[in-house]
């Protein structure tokens, strides 16, 4: 138990860019008060958790920008917490264990009755947190959940809630989710996709739009980065510069903030659900192409990396089916007669070991790559079996929703020529694991042309560069299986190379069959929209 606590306290720590950064220093509480109070006015309180090692002054400036968009509706209050060593994780490291924070936020709400706030501490009363600290909201909402004054709403900078399947979320408290495009850490776009498609899904399933953005909302402010939200402080690992200045950034950040606060408190204009809107069909659009490539995955449209259900020979992989015609590469006519099976083909192939996605890793170990001919026509039914596998997200600290890799079990194109009775001049493919590593390029380009993100890369980004194959230790597929798709970044280029099992028709193990760990459409897509961008300066 010791070492587990250890390890998520240290995993914690590291959330959201702030390993890299070693500088200590201690921050205590303090108050903004409303420059010129209305006494006409109801007040608001705001309180506020810094981000992992961030000095809670650098957010003064963005909080006292919403407290100005807020001032003729609003008297707004903002205590901004102080921690010993600027890590409020230190103090709740777990939602069961954030007693210590709860008393210091007892203490900022006191500390801003002394100052002049005069609302119920029950009702008027809401939290904010930017990266780490809004891991710190997320988890003392969550611990103290039956507590008033964290049951009235949260906004979260850079940060997130809890995951959790479809259209469910793990909290019943309102919440704004308010995202970076340029976030180079953990509330990246791509994970940032994970609550906009909650989102959608809350929507599709008979939500109004307004009722989402009022309780559930979720958007990635265009153009700027993670450091924005504490003007003066460069986040270590983040994009930097951004593609906006720092007034337009604060300009963004600000209304967008204030537009869902006064959404929340029922006193929202047109121009604010105008703004909010703007910003969530922004986000969808962001997104779009992201979420088309999930599906090539595997054919079942959700967010794959939570495990959300994916019933046996109900889905398929259509990067994979697409790996089988790239390997073989035959003409179009030929192409024609071959026929992939999707689900789990008995009827065809008489054994379960057919399907076409797989499960697990060791579901897989045990598919065969099969074929049949139709005798009437002379057509070739072929079996692939496909596999993702996801990066690990412990305790919500994963930052990558794409599939580290796409296992395919397929078939050579010497094998399946053979089966055509067509001539064939390739001992086991004409083409190789890096050629559909390629089109998994092509794929990501084509669904992002004409946007800003592919602008964007084209004109700073780093690139992709494809190397070639290699093989698994003794051409042998326990092995296959137990070794990775290698992705590493260099100076010059992300390197991405396939391992690989091809097989010649009279080989003794395995004979005419093809594998192959692919590299995933929305992994190509994530590192277009960010860690490509991250050496910009």
């Amino acid at each position: 138990p010791e070492f587990i606590m250890t390890s998520k306290l240290a995993l914690l720590a590291c959330l959201f860019l702030i390993c890299a950064y070693t500088a200590v220093g201690d921050d205590v509480n303090f108050v903004i008060a409303p420059a010129n109070a209305n006494p006409s006015l109801p007040s608001k309180l705001v309180v506020f958790f810094p981000g992992g090692n961030v000095p809670n002054t650098n957010y003064t400036t963005p909080l006292v920008a919403v407290q100005e968009e807020l001032k003729d509706s609003f008297n707004v209050f903002v205590s901004v917490l102080g921690f010993k060593s600027r890590k409020c994780i230190q103090v709740c490291p777990s939602a069961g264990t954030c007693f210590l924070l709860h008393n210091q936020v007892t203490e900022a709400i006191s500390q801003a009755v002394e100052q002049g706030f005069d609302g119920d501490i029950e009702t008027d009363v809401v939290m904010g947190g930017h990266s780490l600290g809004g891991t710190c909201v997320n988890q003392l909402v969550s611990g103290y959940s039956d507590t008033a004054q964290y049951s009235n709403g949260m906004f979260l900078w850079g940060s997130y809630i809890d995951e959790s399947g479809e259209h469910g979320y793990s909290t019943d408290k309102p919440f704004a989710l308010i995202g970076a495009e340029l976030d180079g850490g953990l509330a990246r776009p791509g994970k940032m996709a994970t609550w906009v498609y909650q989102a959608k899904d809350f929507v599709a399933s008979g939500a109004s739009v307004d009722e989402m953005l009022k309780s559930k909302a979720v958007f990635i402010i265009p153009g700027i980065d993670h450091s924005n939200f504490c003007p003066g402080f460069d986040v270590p690992g983040d994009i930097i510069p951004s593609d906006v200045d720092d007034k337009e950034a604060l300009k963004r950040i600000s209304r967008a903030t204030s537009s869902w606060l006064l959404t929340l408190w029922g006193e929202q204009s047109h121009d604010d659900t105008k703004i909010l809107e703007q910003l969530f069909h922004y986000s969808l659009n962001l997104l779009a192409p992201y979420f088309e490539a999930l599906n090539y995955e595997v054919m079942y449209p959700a967010m794959h990396y939570l495990d959300e259900a994916l019933e046996l020979g109900g889905s398929y992989s259509p990067l994979c089916e697409d790996a089988q015609m790239i390997l073989a590469g035959f003409d179009e006519d030929v192409a024609s007669r071959v026929h992939i099976s999707r689900g789990c083909d008995l009827e065809t192939f008489d054994d379960s070991r057919s399907c076409a996605y797989l499960n697990s890793t060791d579901d897989l170990e045990h598919s065969r790559s099969q074929y049949a001919v139709d005798s009437a026509t002379n057509d070739l039914f072929v079996n692939v079996s496909a596999h993702a596998s996801y990066y690990r997200d412990f305790l919500n600290t994963g930052s990558f929703t794409a599939a580290k890799e796409v296992a395919c079990k397929m078939l050579t194109g010497a094998r399946m020529a053979e089966q055509l009775g067509v001539d064939y001049d390739y001992e086991t493919s004409r083409n190789t694991c890096k050629d559909v590593n390629q089109n998994s390029i092509d794929i990501a380009l084509k669904l992002l042309e004409g946007s800003e993100t592919l602008n964007r890369y084209q004109a700073s980004g780093k690139p992709i560069c494809l190397k070639d194959d290699f093989d698994a230790y003794f051409s042998a597929g326990p092995a296959w299986i137990k070794e990775s798709l290698e992705i590493k970044e260099t100076d010059e280029c992300l390197q991405v190379s396939s391992v690989k099992i091809d097989t010649a028709l009279d080989s003794k193990l395995f004979p005419g069959v093809h594998y192959c760990k692919l590299l995933s459409p929305a992994r190509v897509i994530d590192w277009i929209m960010t860690d490509s961008n991250a050496n910009k300066t």
